[in-house]
């Protein structure tokens, strides 16, 4: 193969070789100004006949604007790199090797003069060491309301440091930091040394952490995270709420200090007045993280163990109907299902789950096979905020989030947000048989944290009027810590519900959201997966439910979906199936 291919390079050569000696080798001075005032350049044979070269052309030697016409033939992509290469300083800088390589370094984009408009490099820490937020992504920032990283022809790359916007300080980004929408960054500028920016250490919690949720906290804090004076635990009105709860006699009550009598999973607390009511509230203590772990309990049937399920004891009631409202004693049937001895179409999939069987795929909820799926609904401009689950007649669960997140410019009151019950459509209202009811509390939970990781991302939705149950409102139950314990075990499958959008997009255009209610079962994954597949600290009151990427199934929850139930099914002791 070597040898018929160096034939035609010896007849070329030749042909130079005779071309040359055919000519003077010096000439007159007359030809030679004839030479160097020549606007091509022919440093290969047949160069005149060929299209320009960008290299040659302007990198190794200065072009006009002419000559990069000739290179791109597209007055569009002519202007535009013509503009790159002024902001370049492409027309100014003398071709020595070192500035050669400069140009061509900006050209591409690996480092900038100026604004750094053509910036393309892969640069994604700030000044300050934060990680830069991808531009495809809305959390924890909404990037879309200002750019769309999906338009055709952007450079808004994965979370690299861009300038679409022509700042003058020069590429920036987004951040990861919840508290800092925006933050410039330090890219290479050319001719100048480079040092590489580094990420910001994580914050360390100063301090040692306290084991078995606080129970052994013996300190003297008596202020709470809301910044109120924690009252005496000998005091009538403590003294007359305490006495039907199971504290624990070890600890001891002491004046007004922060404690935590019934080792409640979020540490010590105490009871304080607000607006001459007396409530309780939590103190800021660093509680060292337990496991969230516990022995699956199975009852076994055929020998081959495929009819295998989880189970609870028989269910008691937890909360106090005065304040609770109705529901609990029933929640979890619903009048159209389990009351009516029926399954819907997919949840044999759920019981599979504990059975150890395969994933199949989402689709459209059965009308009233969700009956405590809530539509969080903003008043103005009226739109979908969030889903939500009717745990009583008297109140709703949903995502802090939903409620109070800075970042999106969320902090609602009461008065910003209707709930609609009963539904099946997402836009149609559906007359006699759903439901819009007022507020008139929002509880978010006092240690939310938005700034970091979301933790504790839960609020409640008291209703101004209880409301009534009928086949398509009905509550869900809430697990204790034991129930939550056994179930959360990997491949076990809940159902999320919600009309959030249908595709993978940030944008709630009414293309990509869907007509009617919504449903997609997803396994739980094993709390080191979770925590490996995000740079968000995951912490025990969190769980991961999802695909991995080696699963032939894809599907997740999306927009919209927030808020909405998780809801797993199990079986009670001596009673029927419930949702939880």
């Amino acid at each position: 193969m070597v040898e018929p291919a160096s034939k035609p390079a010896a007849v070329l050569l030749l042909f130079l070789l005779h071309s040359c000696l055919a000519n003077h080798v010096f000439l007159s001075s007359q030809r030679a100004a004839q030479v160097l005032v020549r606007s091509r350049r022919a440093n290969q044979l047949f160069e005149e006949l060929k299209p320009g070269n960008l290299e040659r052309e302007c990198v190794e030697e200065i072009c006009d604007h002419e000559e990069a016409r000739e290179v791109f033939e597209q007055p569009v992509k002519t202007e535009n790199f013509w503009k790159t290469y002024l902001d370049c300083k492409g027309t100014e800088m003398s071709r020595t090797r070192d500035n050669i390589n400069t140009v061509r370094q900006c050209i591409d984009g690996q480092c900038i003069f100026g604004k750094g408009v053509n910036y393309e490099g892969d640069i994604n820490i700030t000044v300050s060491g934060r990680q830069c937020q991808y531009w495809s992504s809305s959390f924890p920032h909404p990037i879309i309301r200002e750019f769309n990283a999906s338009e055709p022809n952007s450079n808004l790359k994965e979370n690299f440091c861009r300038n679409p916007d022509n700042r003058p300080e020069g590429p920036w980004c987004f951040t990861k930091d919840p508290t800092v929408q925006k933050e410039a960054c330090s890219v290479p500028r050319c001719g100048e040394v480079f040092v590489p920016p580094t990420l910001a250490p994580e914050p360390v919690q100063t301090g040692d952490c306290l084991p078995n949720y606080g129970i052994d906290y013996v300190g003297d804090l008596d202020v709470t995270l809301g910044g109120h004076t924690c009252l005496q635990w000998s005091s009538p009105r403590v003294t007359a709420l305490s006495k039907d709860k199971e504290f624990i006699p070890e600890v001891i009550l002491q004046g007004n200090k922060c404690r935590n009598p019934d080792n409640d999973p979020e540490g010590p607390w105490c009871y304080v007045e607000v607006s001459g009511n007396v409530t309780v509230d939590f103190c800021d203590l660093h509680l060292c993280e337990d496991q969230l772990v516990g022995d699956v309990l199975i009852e076994t049937g055929d020998t081959d163990g495929r009819e295998r399920s989880v189970l609870t004891p028989s269910r008691k009631r937890f909360f106090n109907p005065r304040s609770f409202g109705e529901g609990e004693g029933e929640c979890g049937l619903r009048p159209l299902f389990e009351k009516e001895n029926k399954k819907d179409a997919k949840e044999e999939e759920l019981l599979e789950s504990y059975r150890g069987s395969r994933i199949v795929g989402g689709d459209k909820a059965e009308v009233a096979s969700a009956p405590w799926q809530v539509m969080l609904y903003k008043r103005s401009p009226q739109e979908l905020l969030c889903g939500a689950s009717l745990i009583s007649n008297q109140w709703i669960l949903t995502a802090a989030h939903c409620i109070l997140y800075p970042p999106w410019n969320k902090n609602f009151t009461k008065d910003d947000i209707l709930v609609r019950l009963g539904k099946h459509s997402r836009t149609q209202f559906e007359q006699g048989v759903e439901k819009i009811v007022a507020i008139d509390d929002i509880i978010v939970h006092p240690k939310y944290n938005w700034k970091e990781n979301l933790n504790r991302d839960i609020a409640l939705l008291h209703l101004r009027r209880p409301v009534p149950f009928t086949n398509e409102i009905f509550p869900v139950c809430l697990p204790n810590r034991k129930v939550a314990q056994d179930l959360m075990s990997e491949g076990y499958k809940g159902r999320v519900t919600g009309w959030g959008n249908l595709k993978e997009t940030w944008n709630p255009a009414a293309r990509n959201l869907p007509s009617v209610l919504q449903q997609i079962h997803l396994p739980i994954v094993d709390q080191d997966t979770c925590r490996g597949s995000t740079s968000v600290r995951i912490t025990d009151n969190m769980f991961c439910a999802g695909y991995k990427p080696e699963d032939t199934k894809r599907g997740d929850a999306c927009e919209g979906d927030s808020g909405g139930p998780f809801v797993m099914k199990v079986r009670i002791i001596n009673s029927l199936t419930r949702h939880l």
